[in-house]
């Protein structure tokens, strides 16, 4: 495909963008004291140097009260300056134009961070911090809307060319706009006119604050998907109204932080929520910008070809490669790193408090304190193992200049990331496997595969240095019955080894590879997107028998575990989600189940209320890993320099296992 629409420029009131792309706002949690510090401003001068158009920074703070000292703050006039400083050489050395985006967080906001009680449109607890927020006098309200028109004042004196009222996503705007969290009676409450009241008056507010000159933006849900709450009907008035309000374009994302609709995890598909910009840019004459799993270029510019939007939304795609749009735009396709929408590195990490990085980009977020140099002296190197740490290490050490031949005893790279991509859903873990070995052909990285590495070949070639990232490897628990015929191991049934699979599987492990194993069991009988898209066109069937082929695997399966919390290793972002899907296919869950004894025809078990026998004519077992050590057991004596990364040093994630990757081939 040519990329022509993506690389269009467009204007927004006066400000002219070279092309379509923008990177949105992202919580970062890169500060603690509300500072734009050094680390924030290495993140974002490299997305400025890789091509984007309009580069969104933050969210800003606008008041203490409804904010986070995570976010870098612009409540004061003190943090005017540094942000000024910044802007200007980014104007300087490249063409990019820059956005700030300001944020009230509402009752999302967290009392013991702040030091005040949250405050919100009506005292109703919120879900995510589990505390009620006090409801908004009409003093506090002139008070947040004054502090929006300050912090957009600063935003102007600081140099920004685009200023962004976030008003989605579960925030403040977005509290006061529906009525699940707006029960107010007053001028603020009760109908959508009065429920878009706050909102207006802020975007009114800014307005006057940056002047009729400078492009002003509002981000949006295109729908709630809360229950109770707007659709994408009510988000398109909002937008309408926003416009004769004051506001140069709109920014459509989809959901709260609550809602039970994935929104970005793998398993959304790719694209699937342009509709949603399409329904705002039918009722505004502003640009529309759309947003959630855009990152595949070749989606990107045939949203931009429908004429659903006008800008799309890169966000973790550039947190994976902050080149894309460069890359894209030159050809380059193949020298992509991909956001595989894991959630791994970035919204698992924010919800646990930690700073954003990227499974395949370890430099995210540490781009000044890890610069990838060349040495000055090239070694010879071999790698055992194509799975993640190992082909990191690679592409890493031939960066630097070093020889790099990778052996994989297997017939293909990749590890265990074949198998976690064979669940419904998780596809796009392929694309990690392609990157790598699409980047590490470019940097002429030997590749041997359906070839071990063996003591007797390292002793042999005497290599500089040798790498061993030979992976892990099932284990089995120790209970009679385990050998019977009928019992297989979940990289069996992932790799589709184990063919028979019968009506009643029982799943021993409740960890990320039980509950993903489960969830590629119970679907296999389920109608694939392609022929329920195929049947509800051409109304083959009614709706709701057509549903009902979906939550119908057609086999009974139940995970067990010990532990009390099933999948207690998948990420916040995507363990409800799995959870979810789960449940939809009636799988049967059994935390502080134990194992005793597998039958031919069922398993005993301990429940801790007693001994209980399950049906099971296949047996699955995902009781975990240990660490493939042959290779390191055997050349101790050898002497030759080496190491050990990934699954056989530790079992780990994957993120894990390209950082060591990573971090080990800068010091090779």
């Amino acid at each position: 495909m040519e990329f022509v629409r993506l690389f269009e420029p467009i204007r927004i009131n006066q400000l002219e963008i070279k092309n379509r792309i923008v990177m949105p706002s992202m919580g970062l949690l890169y500060s603690t004291d509300y500072a734009f510090n050094d680390r924030l401003k290495a993140f974002y001068r490299e997305r400025a140097r890789g091509g984007v158009g309009l580069m969104t920074i933050g969210p800003f703070s606008i008041d203490r009260v409804g904010s986070v000292p995570f976010m870098p703050g612009l409540h004061e006039d003190a943090f005017i300056e540094p942000l000024k400083d910044f802007i200007h050489e980014l104007h300087r050395e490249t063409d990019v134009k820059v956005a700030i985006q300001l944020l009230h967080m509402g009752r999302y906001a967290f009392s013991f961070l702040s030091g005040m009680t949250p405050m919100a449109p009506s005292a109703i607890a919120s879900k995510l911090t589990r505390e009620t927020p006090r409801e908004m006098t009409p003093e506090n309200i002139a008070e947040v809307q004054e502090a929006y028109s300050l912090a957009a004042g600063r935003a102007v004196a600081a140099g920004f060319d685009f200023v962004e009222v976030l008003a989605c996503t579960g925030y403040l705007i977005s509290q006061f706009l529906s009525p699940v969290t707006n029960q107010r009676t007053d001028a603020y409450g009760g109908s959508l006119e009065n429920r878009m009241r706050f909102g207006l008056e802020v975007i009114g507010r800014v307005r006057e604050a940056v002047g009729a000159d400078t492009a002003l933006g509002i981000r949006v849900a295109g729908n709630d998907f809360m229950e109770g709450g707007h659709t994408n009907r009510e988000s398109a008035l909002f937008a309408r109204a926003a416009e004769q309000a004051g506001a140069d374009a709109v920014n459509v994302t989809g959901g709260w932080h609550e809602t039970r609709v994935p929104q970005l995890t793998a398993n959304v598909p790719a694209g699937a929520f342009v509709y949603l910009a399409r329904g705002i840019k039918e009722a505004v004459n502003i640009p529309v910008f759309a947003s959630n799993r855009l990152g595949d270029p070749q989606v990107a510019e045939r949203a931009l070809r429908s004429g659903s939007c006008d800008m799309i939304c890169w966000g973790r795609p550039l947190i994976a490669d902050p080149d894309l749009p460069r890359k894209v735009q030159q050809g380059r396709l193949e020298e992509i790193v991909p956001c595989v929408a894991c959630n791994q590195g970035c919204f698992d990490a924010v919800f646990s408090g930690t700073p954003v990085t990227c499974i395949l980009n370890p430099r995210a977020g540490n781009e000044d304190r890890y610069p990838v140099e060349k040495t000055p002296h090239p070694k010879q190197i071999l790698v055992a193992g194509g799975g993640p740490a190992g082909m990191q290490f690679a592409i890493t050490a031939a960066q630097r200049g070093h020889f790099v031949t990778l052996f994989e005893q297997a017939g293909r790279l990749g590890g265990q990331v074949n198998l976690a991509a064979a669940p419904p859903g998780k596809g796009e873990l392929r694309k990690l496997i392609l990157s790598m070995q699409s980047r590490m052909a470019l940097l002429g990285v030997k590749v041997v595969l359906n070839t071990p590495l063996t003591p007797e070949r390292v002793s042999r070639e005497r290599p500089d240095m040798l790498v061993v990232a030979t992976g892990a490897r099932p284990v089995s628990p120790d209970v009679p019955g385990a050998d019977l015929p009928h019992v297989a191991d979940a990289w069996e049934v992932l790799s589709e080894k184990a063919w028979h699979m019968g009506r009643d599987v029982v799943v021993v492990g409740g960890n990320a590879t039980g509950c993903e194993t489960a969830h590629f069991i119970a679907a296999m009988d389920v109608p694939d997107p392609h022929t329920f898209t195929f049947l509800m066109l051409h109304r083959a069937e009614d709706l709701d028998y057509a549903t009902s082929l979906l939550r119908a695997s057609g086999r009974r399966v139940t995970v067990i575990d010990m532990l009390p919390r099933l999948a207690h290793n998948v990420g916040r972002t995507a363990r409800w989600s799995l959870m979810k899907s789960l449940r939809l296919l009636n799988v049967s869950l059994r935390p502080d189940t134990r194992l005793l004894e597998i039958r031919p025809d069922a398993v005993l078990v301990d429940t801790g209320n007693g001994q209980e026998t399950l049906p099971a004519d296949t047996v699955v077992m995902a009781a975990g890993v240990s660490s493939v050590r042959d290779l390191s057991d055997a050349i101790q004596e050898l002497g030759v320099e080496w190491i050990e990364i990934g699954d056989a040093k530790h079992p780990g994630k994957i993120t894990e296992a390209v950082q060591e990757g990573f971090l080990r081939a800068l010091t090779a």
